[in-house]
């Protein structure tokens, strides 16, 4: 008897053109997306920050207590390393391919420290991550800090504001020794964003000297008082 074998269907090897196609198309063009992006170089930011030498200050009796000066606060619109310019008191905008290297609160405090440092004119001057040292204690606000551009020229503009502290003493209104505003403008010697950051830097230049001064005419009668 013979035996009967199973019939075998062979599978029919039929692609479908058109999504052979679309396969085929697909893979182009994202092998171009691809190399699009490699081969576009990456964009450049340039990075400014605020440097100028510490101001030569008269030479005066050292005041013998320490000074802790803590980090500057910072106006919402100005919290960021966005170089900021503006043309009239509500339009805001910011350059595209330039920033602070640091946010201008951070330049401004160490700026304002190293000076004080170098002034001669405490006995210590500390950061604010010495928390356990200084009789006396520096705070600010940055208000304004951004580039003027209107019909009269560009002019850097920073606005500032100090406390200055005695923490040994209990009652409020006697701590506060004084609070002052600070501002100043100048005009850049070049309108691009380097001639910018010099300008600021020549403006918190005359705003640390003259913050430097008042702090010292502050404490030199009580200084006196003492010996």
């Amino acid at each position: 008897m013979e035996q009967c074998l199973p019939f075998r269907k062979s599978r029919p090897r039929i692609m479908n053109t058109k999504l052979r196609f679309f396969r085929v198309s697909f893979l182009f063009l994202a092998s171009l997306y691809v190399a699009g992006c490699v081969g576009k170089p990456p964009l450049t930011i340039d990075r400014y920050l605020i440097a100028y030498p510490a101001p030569v200050l008269e030479k005066l009796p050292r005041i013998e207590d320490a000074l802790r000066v803590d980090r500057f606060s910072v106006a919402d619109a100005y919290n960021s390393e966005a170089m900021i310019f503006r043309s009239d008191s509500v339009k805001f905008d910011s350059l595209n391919y330039n920033k602070w290297a640091v946010n201008p609160a951070d330049m401004a405090t160490d700026n304002l420290l190293r000076d004080l440092q170098e002034s001669g004119l405490f006995r210590a001057v500390f950061s604010r991550y010495v928390l356990d040292e200084g009789r006396y204690v520096l705070q600010g606000g940055i208000h304004e800090f951004f580039l003027r551009m209107d019909k009269a020229g560009n002019a850097a503009v920073i606005k500032l504001e100090i406390t200055l502290k005695d923490i040994t003493q209990r009652e409020a209104t006697r701590r506060i020794l004084f609070q002052k505003k600070y501002q100043e403008e100048e005009l850049p010697a070049t309108r691009t964003p380097e001639g910018y950051a010099k300008a600021m830097s020549r403006a918190l230049e005359r705003i640390s000297r003259k913050i430097t001064n008042d702090i010292y005419k502050t404490l030199a009668p009580a200084q006196a008082g003492t010996r």
